[in-house]
């Protein structure tokens, strides 16, 4: 281990793939002799992402290089993460996912991990610059409220500098030195989001953090629709069609779908719904009724609006395919050849590499939700409560007797797993606001053949008043 863990530091310090990659085999060898030891897989993933940052290829091109051997890591530093037997460990784990989601420009999802690791270990600083820098991504792509997250930011640095020696016992003197810099930001100073005239479900909201808002953290309850992420506005030419662009239409239900499944979770948690239905009770404490099925029904629903997210980026990028196919595995890459490797999809290279850096993040999401990435438990969970029965329990998920036909899940387990879905849900509903307004931003419109067509609110129309 000692051989191994020296190869890996030294390799990516020296940029030595050779060393790195011994280290490596090393590091799996040792990992199948101890498969429960959890440091053994902590490092095996910091060589793996080694590995990658090691390989030399343009974008888009190093994502599709280094897919495997990132995608291994992360899942193998989510699993670290979720196991917390050694919470400094497990947090440093997480801090490391946020880095490697936060490479791949997945800076949502890079939030929730920092902040995960920081549950666990607050004094950890590079989870602390992490997440400032998240937010920074957020602030700079346009997507995030500036005025709402710089003092947040700000209250992130705040904290690291309190303890520098902690960056470096973390992250070393190179490290350190290139975070030292951001430490010094002058950046406004704020208060937390006020939460006291808050209703019990704009707290579990807050909490959560499933605000679909561009102030990310927190809720702004001076506005009377806050959950207020839109698109504002797109450019066509003047010979399009005068009536309103159907890209409206599909992000307002992509919208109203996640708030539906937000409040199901929420009712479903709460216990709100009035039960109707007798059950016979089968000896192993399992949980029937519509409490149980409000819950399914909110994770299923989550995994179906990535389907949609893969229809709405179709329509408006105007990829090609039958929409009554297109799902979210299959609409971001093809097979190459015989090879059984892997490629994009022409016109999603193309935009890519034009710079939309979004779509890098939401084809990385799809990479880790099949066999072998870190978000696949969220699928297998959709697909048994979908197509076969699934059954929680207040305690084991032993049946009383087993069934091929029937899953079975911990109640508490399978709260944490739907909880990390809809956040998982609401990241990818941002990426694709991203994405449109990366988009925009390339076009090269003449303002000549172009106009601007300003669209109404929708409660106006309808004569819902702001109270």
């Amino acid at each position: 281990m000692i051989a191994a863990g020296t190869l890996i530091d030294a390799g990516a310090i020296a940029r030595d793939r050779d060393a790195v990659t011994e280290g490596v085999r090393l590091l799996e060898e040792l990992v199948v002799l101890m498969p429960d030891r959890g440091d053994l897989k902590y490092c095996l993933a910091n060589g793996l992402s080694s590995q990658a940052d090691l390989v030399d290829a343009p974008q888009p091109l190093w994502f599709l290089v280094t897919r495997d051997n990132r995608r291994r890591a992360r899942n193998l530093y989510s699993f670290i993460g979720l196991e917390r037997s050694t919470p400094s460990i497990s947090a440093q784990a997480l801090t490391n996912l946020g880095n490697s989601l936060l490479t791949a420009f997945r800076f949502v999802e890079a939030y929730d991990s920092y902040f995960a690791a920081l549950e666990l270990d607050p004094t950890n600083g590079v989870a602390l610059t992490g997440a400032a820098k998240a937010l920074l991504h957020l602030v700079d792509s346009g997507v995030g409220d500036q005025q709402a997250l710089l003092p947040i930011v700000s209250s992130y640095l705040q904290r690291a500098k309190k303890n520098p020696e902690r960056i470096r016992q973390l992250a070393g003197d190179k490290a350190f030195e290139q975070i030292s810099a951001m430490l010094e930001l002058d950046l406004p100073v704020g208060k937390s989001r006020d939460l006291s005239t808050a209703t019990e479900y704009q707290r579990f909201v807050a909490e959560n953090r499933l605000s679909l808002s561009p102030a990310i953290e927190g809720l702004d309850l001076s506005l009377w629709r806050w959950d207020s992420l839109q698109i504002h506005s797109i450019i066509e030419t003047i010979g399009s069609t005068p009536r309103p662009p159907s890209i409206f239409a599909i992000f307002n239900t992509l919208k109203a779908d996640f708030l539906a499944a937000r409040y199901l979770a929420y009712c479903g948690l709460k216990e709100v719904f009035p039960e109707s239905g007798g059950y016979i009770d089968t000896l192993d404490f399992a949980r029937y009724g519509i409490t149980n099925a409000t819950l399914l029904l909110s994770q299923r629903a989550c995994l179906d609006l990535l389907d949609k997210v893969a229809v709405a980026a179709s329509e408006y990028l105007g990829l090609p395919g039958n929409p009554q196919r297109i799902s979210f595995a299959n609409r971001w890459f093809e097979q190459q050849g015989g090879t059984g490797s892997v490629r994009l999809q022409p016109k999603i290279q193309e935009e890519i590499s034009a710079g939309n850096s979004a779509l890098i993040a939401i084809t990385e999401v799809a990479g880790d939700i099949e066999s072998g990435g870190f978000l696949r438990i969220k699928k297998e969970l959709r697909n048994s409560s979908t197509h076969r029965f699934t059954v929680l329990h207040d305690r084991s998920c032993t049946s009383s007797r087993d069934s091929t036909f029937v899953e079975h899940c911990e109640l508490d387990s399978f709260v944490d797993h739907l909880l990390g879905t809809l956040r998982l849900t609401r990241a990818m509903i941002i990426y694709f606001v991203q994405m449109v307004m990366n988009h925009e931003h390339m076009l090269h419109c003449d303002l000549l053949s172009a106009a601007q067509v300003l669209l109404p609110d929708h409660d106006r129309i309808r004569g819902r008043n702001a109270k």
